[in-house]
């Protein structure tokens, strides 16, 4: 007898206290019953329930409560499966719920652009009404600190990219603004506008939302190390921003100020070459058994090499190859070289010279060309002197 009793007690007491207690027969299941979400985004509670078949739902409402959670009003519905009650005026078009429809028994609820005001509790009920089927969840509301995801792929100078940027949050109806920003050389600013898109996820819920903006355009030289940053603006108190900085791969090229000089005992070539990132110069006149002197140096984007080669082993070259090594591709370049050996030098090392006195003259209707050539040993086009 007494057993009943004090069993009888504390039930009531754990009914009244936390409002959680089920009728037999009676279940209702919230996933999670506790929800931390920052502002601008979104609150979703998966939940269910299920009764007896003797029991006749005709509508699912969810309240805001007391602060403490002790208490829920029916004047404080928040959503409604039916509309004969009225919905307080501050969640009016921001919540919904997922199933209208009671038979399905589908509870859930999303809460859209939250704000501070939202933090707190909130409950389910089954109209008609009972007292044990009324179940809460608490909400907690944090400072937007989550920030837009902006994907980059790899950028090549010339050839078309899409930059894509994807809002915080994944089930607000309400698509937010998204700008996208330029900051360039000068801290010159420019703003561009993207193609803003919604996409309809099938994972958690049917209604969940993606909103993301593209922006496409081609790389440049000039693009490469500029800061583009994407803004998402859900109100005038709540956006978040996220900054890339855009790496473009510039093709290499070979300036012409490149080439080679040979004079007295040393050939010197130089080849100069651009891209990003930097590329590698190499010259397949070097091998293992070739003496040489190397040299690099880096300005900006620009790679200087140089060779110094003895003209001894090397006298008959009159070309010279450089090659710019780059992620962008290969580029190679025929250096001439260029003799600024006097003629009697020349002449003293066994190499032939056309004399400046050679040359053409047209009178009347004859042209009378001369061609004098010095060497040792003398040698014409014919042979032998």
């Amino acid at each position: 007898m007494y057993i009943l009793i004090w069993t009888t007690v504390l039930l009531t007491v754990l009914t009244t206290c936390t409002g959680q207690a089920e009728k037999p027969g009676f279940s209702i299941k919230l996933n999670p019953e506790e929800i931390t979400v920052q502002t601008g985004l979104c609150a979703v509670v998966s939940c269910t329930f299920n009764h007896p078949a003797s029991f006749k739902a005709i509508a699912t409402l969810w309240l805001k409560c007391a602060e403490d959670g002790s208490s829920c009003s029916d004047k404080n519905i928040i959503v409604q499966s039916n509309t004969n009650s009225k919905v307080m005026e501050e969640y009016q078009q921001r919540v919904s719920l997922l199933e209208t429809d009671v038979t399905k028994k589908n509870c859930s609820v999303i809460i859209n652009n939250i704000k501070k005001s939202d933090e707190g509790y909130y409950a389910l009920r089954l109209l008609p009404a009972y007292t044990y089927l009324t179940k809460k969840v608490k909400i907690t509301v944090k400072d937007l600190t989550q920030k837009p995801s902006v994907m980059t792929p790899a950028l090549t100078e010339g050839e078309p990219a899409t930059l894509t940027c994807t809002a915080p949050g994944f089930c607000s109806k309400r698509p937010p603004i998204i700008t996208w920003t330029w900051r360039g050389p000068g801290d010159n600013i420019t703003e561009l506008t993207g193609n803003t898109t919604t996409k309809k996820n099938d994972d958690l819920t049917n209604v969940t939302m993606t909103h993301l903006s593209t922006l496409t355009f081609t790389p440049s030289a000039k693009h490469h190390g500029t800061n583009v940053t994407c803004q998402v603006t859900f109100d005038e108190q709540t956006r978040s921003e996220e900054t890339v900085t855009l790496n473009v791969s510039c093709r290499p090229v070979i300036l012409n100020d490149s080439g080679c000089v040979m004079e007295a005992e040393v050939m010197t070539c130089v080849c100069k070459t651009q891209g990003e990132p930097l590329p590698v110069i190499t010259w397949p006149l070097l091998n293992d058994s070739t003496e040489y002197y190397l040299t690099t140096s880096v300005s900006g984007s620009s790679v200087i090499s140089t060779i110094m080669l003895p003209v001894r082993t090397h006298t008959n070259i009159t070309v010279v190859e450089c090659i710019s090594n780059h992620v962008g591709g290969v580029m190679e370049k025929m250096l001439t070289v260029i003799r600024t050996d006097s003629k009697e030098q020349q002449i003293s090392e066994g190499r032939h010279v056309i004399l400046n006195d050679s040359g053409c003259v047209m009178e009347a209707e004859v042209m009378t060309c001369v061609c004098k050539t010095q060497g040792s040993p003398c040698r014409s086009s014919r042979g032998p002197c």
